[in-house]
């Protein structure tokens, strides 16, 4: 059996549930786990806002043990930019903290009077008053509420002022100056609305590895297999998630101006291979167990926006706030990530709603009354920096764009045709017109305009992604997909999964928890956790038409590269989709024999009615 810590601010209570062990089993842990939870403990129709809504963290089978890649914690709940089913990802120690305290998850719910925060200690939960932290940005937030419990080896999770304001794009921050969030959907909000500034863990548990030998044996056999690959780890080291920004222009999948094109002429000023001597940034590991760290410290150290300092930016706010908003100044692009470090809030949402309302600007659908005197346009680095001040303050025109590109598009009329947005949620980086498999992930994912969910198509190898091709997509989506959910179950980084390997993973888990995982048992725990995760969008009304992308990507042809003139036949690929997942072809229900076949007829407690 397995511990689930229960936390009501209503009445600051807790207490312990036990999870059955065939249940850990069915679900692996981390994202698979908070899905499943979610499921559980959260009613149909509430308010994302509402003390009923909770919040989910949990750790996987290798968190609590010194795994490679193990600095991963996932947080699951109902997303208040999308109103449906949201999980995020976040780097550092957390997850295992929460192990280490002799818990496999933390569940929060209620809402507090005032400004709190709790402190989790093995067995011990204190509630706390947090009037005297409420407003401060998150770095400062998290090291005064450690600061504040007094122990050792603790971890936090925190709000700063986005969060409290109830901005629909704010994150949940952790490690401190190393701004590492749980950034996609909103949860700050959550944090927020339940006036609960933190959360401060630690405990004094080891969490027993199985075979100690078996475990000992996977761990050498990976690191060599990286001593074994020094241009990756070189490539990591040096640039990131940001090593191949040219590389994504020149093929055509690397958004401009509000995905106007998928190439940016300016590329190489953003471009961190090429800007390295320029721009030097520190690589930093982003926790404990990393054995090729790829993350950077940037600080500009000349002109207006010299002292601004962030751990980034990585490949997607180089896209949100450079290539998408025409901005080819790095100095910018680090100014504007800093903000959202500071306030909370994601910077793939808040640089894409920044980009639609450069659109709207552009047209005249929005003028500088609007803005504020801000002059809008494309490529206006300083009015880019001071319009992402906004969206975190929730101020002037960033009031409107905090909403997100869906609601914001509502209130813009004749701008709905380019929100690019699906279920609510902002698109990741990946021009997909070109790359279909791309497109039908963005659709069909449950979190909504998602990047990583289903395995990040775009860059797979062309001749896997097959480009401009309906027959074979869905299958395609499918495997990638059960793969990443293994991942984000474990929980490991994503990055060096090729270098790990999938037998290894589940040699891992093996070794820690003594089960005996099969690639074949992964794909059913993948699949069972897809499906478990569409269904919690179904029960909330998401249907088939609601499997949508942005009209600029379905009938606006690509303008330039090697697939110029392509348009997403969503249609199409949504059956291609729904056949390879199980899901009915006109609703994207979950079939009735698929929740059966996966068992989850019974744990979800679900009589479907699907044929």
């Amino acid at each position: 059996m397995h511990s689930i810590l229960i936390i009501d601010l209503s009445d600051n209570s807790a207490y312990v549930e036990a999870l059955p062990e065939a249940h850990m089993d069915a679900f692996m842990g981390g994202r698979g786990l908070g899905a499943y939870l979610l499921y559980k403990y959260l009613d149909k129709g509430v308010h994302p806002l509402s003390p009923d809504n909770v919040l989910v963290f949990t750790a996987g089978p290798l968190q609590g043990t010194k795994s490679y890649y193990s600095a991963k914690s996932v947080l699951t709940t109902k997303s208040p930019l999308t109103g449906i089913y949201l999980y995020s990802i976040a780097s550092g120690s957390f997850a295992h903290r929460i192990r280490k305290a002799g818990y496999v998850a933390l569940i929060v719910r209620g809402a507090a009077a005032k400004p709190m925060y709790v402190v989790v200690e093995d067995n011990k939960v204190e509630f706390k008053d947090a009037s005297e932290y409420w407003g401060m940005l998150t770095a400062p937030s998290h090291d005064a509420l450690i600061g504040s419990s007094r122990m050792k080896n603790a971890s936090c999770v925190c709000i700063g002022p986005a969060g409290e304001r109830l901005n629909p794009m704010s994150c949940v921050a952790t490690e401190g100056q190393k701004a590492r969030t749980f950034g996609r959907g909103g949860a700050g909000a959550i944090m927020g609305s339940k006036m609960l500034k933190g959360l401060v863990v630690g405990g004094t548990r080891e969490v027993d590895v199985q075979d100690t030998d078996r475990f000992a044996k996977v761990k050498e056999s990976i690191r060599e297999t990286v001593k074994e690959a020094p241009t990756w780890v070189e490539k990591q080291r040096r640039f990131g998630t940001g090593s191949d920004i040219s590389a994504m222009s020149e093929i055509g999948i690397l958004p401009s101006h509000n995905w106007r094109s998928g190439r940016f002429s300016d590329v190489s000023s953003i471009d961190l291979t090429q800007i390295e001597e320029e721009w030097p940034r520190k690589n930093v590991a982003c926790g404990p167990y990393c054995i090729s760290p790829c993350s950077h410290i940037a600080q500009i150290d000349r002109g207006q926006w010299k002292g601004s300092k962030t751990e980034g930016p990585e490949y997607e706010t180089i896209y949100a706030f450079g290539s998408n908003c025409g901005i080819n100044r790095f100095d910018a692009i680090v100014a504007a990530e800093e903000i959202c470090d500071q306030y909370g809030i994601d910077t793939i949402s808040c640089g894409a709603s920044i980009a639609f309302g450069m659109e709207c600007y552009e047209r005249g659908l929005i003028d500088r009354e609007m803005t504020g005197g801000i002059d809008l346009s494309f490529g206006n680095a300083e009015g880019m920096v001071e319009t992402v001040a906004l969206v975190a303050k929730m101020e002037g025109i960033g009031a409107l764009l905090s909403q997100g590109t869906r609601s914001a598009s509502k209130a813009i009329e004749g701008s709905e045709s380019f929100a690019m947005q699906s279920k609510g949620l902002e698109l990741g980086g990946y021009e997909c017109r070109g790359m279909w498999g791309q497109a039908l992930e963005f659709a069909i994912n449950s979190r909504g305009g998602d990047h990583h969910g289903y395995g990040l198509l775009a860059r797979m190898p062309a001749e896997r992604e097959y480009g401009v091709q309906v027959e074979g997509k869905g299958e395609l989506v499918k495997e990638a997909a059960l793969q990443r959910i293994l991942v984000d179950s474990a929980v490991v980084c994503a990055f060096p999964r090729k270098i790990m390997g999938i037998d290894r993973l589940l040699e891992m888990i093996n070794s820690v928890t003594g089960k005996s995982f099969s690639k074949v048992d992964s794909q059913r725990i993948g699949l069972r956790i897809a499906t478990v995760e569409r269904m919690l969008n179904v029960r909330e009304g998401a249907r088939r038409e609601d499997d949508s992308l942005p009209e600029r990507l379905l009938i606006e042809p690509l303008p330039e590269g090697p697939r110029s003139g392509s348009t997403v036949p969503i249609e199409e690929l949504l059956d291609e989709g729904y056949r390879a997942f199980g899901w009915d072809e006109d609703t994207g229900v979950p079939l009735k024999r698929t929740l059966e076949s996966l068992g989850l007829d019974v744990l979800l407690e679900y009589e479907g009615r699907q044929g």
